[in-house]
C-alpha cells in the first residue's frame, strides 16, 4: 500500500477483518517492525530510528496499554516526565472534561475510562500526527461525540490524524479522506465526498415491471424490489445508467444518498469478501 497523510486532515482507514489495518498502525507506532517498504514518519524511518519522532505521536487503541496497577495520577506524573511537549493545563482540562478520578487503579476503571484515560495521554503531549485504533470502541454516545469534537479541533490545530475503525458513522461523520483496505491491499483512496461518488443509488417506478434492459446492465450490481418499485445500486460514475434508466420511461425516478456502509459492502462484494445468509 501506499498512504501519504497530511497535517490539519483526518485520513480515515477502514477495511475487512484482518486487513491490516492493525498492523499499519502498528509499524507506524514503532511497536510491528516492517518486513519490506518503507514508512516514514515526521521524516523518520521507523527501522532505523531510535524513536525520537514518537515524542510527537499519540496513540489510542481500544487495546488497552496502560500499567494496571499504577492511578492515572501516576501516569500523567510519568507522562510528564518523558514528553518535551507534555501540556500539563491540557492534561488537567482533559482530565476534568472526561471527568476521570486522578487516584483510582487503572485495573478498577472501565474500559471506556480507559480508553478515555489513552485520549487525555496521547493529546497532552501536543502531537503532530495522532494514531488511533478502534478509539471509540467501549464509549458510550456522549462521550463518543466528546471524542469526536477534539479530534476535529486536533486537526483544525494542524495536527494530522490517522483513524482507523470499523465504525462507518464515525468515518463519514469526521474523515477528510479515506482509504479501504482487503487482505493488506489498497482498495480505494480517495477524499470523503469522491467515494461517496463511486456507487450511486437510484430508485425508478415501472408499473409495468422491471425491463429487462436494466436486468443486463453490468454496471447495476443489485436491483431491490418492493411492488412496482425499484432500487438500483449502480457503480459508475458516469450518467450512462441514469440515461438507460430514463429511456425506459419509469413513472419516477429520483437517485438517493449513498452511506458508507453500502459503498464498503459493494466494494468488498467486488473483492470477493462475502457472506451468505446464515441459514435459520
Amino acid at each position: 500500500m501506499d498512504l501519504s497523510v497530511k497535517p490539519g486532515r483526518i485520513s480515515g482507514i477502514v477495511g475487512s477483518n484482518g486487513a491490516g489495518k492493525s498492523t499499519l498502525i502498528g509499524v507506524l507506532t514503532g511497536i510491528v517492525r516492517p518486513t519490506s517498504g518503507t514508512a516514514i514518519v515526521l521524516g523518520e524511518d521507523v527501522r532505523t530510528s531510535k524513536g525520537a519522532y514518537r515524542q510527537r505521536v499519540g496513540y489510542v487503541t481500544d487495546q488497552s496499554f496502560l500499567p494496571p496497577g499504577l492511578t492515572p495520577r501516576e501516569l500523567l506524573t510519568y507522562s510528564r516526565l518523558t514528553y518535551s511537549h507534555w501540556d500539563e493545563q491540557r492534561a488537567a482540562q482533559l482530565m476534568q472534561a472526561f471527568e476521570l478520578p486522578f487516584d483510582r487503579g487503572v485495573r478498577s476503571l472501565s474500559k471506556g475510562m480507559r480508553v478515555q484515560l489513552a485520549f487525555v495521554l496521547a493529546l497532552s503531549i501536543r502531537p503532530r500526527i495522532l494514531l488511533l485504533d478502534e478509539p471509540t470502541s467501549g464509549l458510550d454516545v456522549v462521550v463518543k461525540r466528546q471524542v469526536m469534537q477534539l479530534l476535529l479541533q486536533e486537526a483544525a490545530d494542524g495536527t494530522a490524524v490517522v483513524l482507523a475503525t470499523h465504525n462507518l458513522d464515525d468515518l463519514e461523520r469526521v474523515a477528510d479522506d479515506v482509504t479501504i483496505m482487503h487482505r493488506g491491499h489498497v482498495v480505494l483512496q480517495a477524499a470523503t465526498e469522491d467515494a461517496r461518488q463511486i456507487v450511486r443509488r437510484f430508485q425508478a417506478v415501472f408499473p409495468q415491471g422491471l425491463p429487462a434492459e436494466l436486468r443486463e446492465q453490468s454496471e447495476i450490481v443489485r436491483i431491490d424490489e418492493q411492488g412496482h418499485v425499484y432500487t438500483f445500486i449502480v457503480t459508475d460514475r458516469s450518467d450512462r445508467i441514469l440515461t438507460v434508466l430514463r429511456s425506459n420511461e419509469p413513472t419516477f425516478l429520483e437517485e438517493l444518498d449513498v452511506d458508507f456502509e453500502e459503498l464498503f459492502v459493494q466494494l468488498m462484494v467486488k473483492e470477493g469478501y462475502a457472506r451468505e445468509q446464515v441459514p435459520s
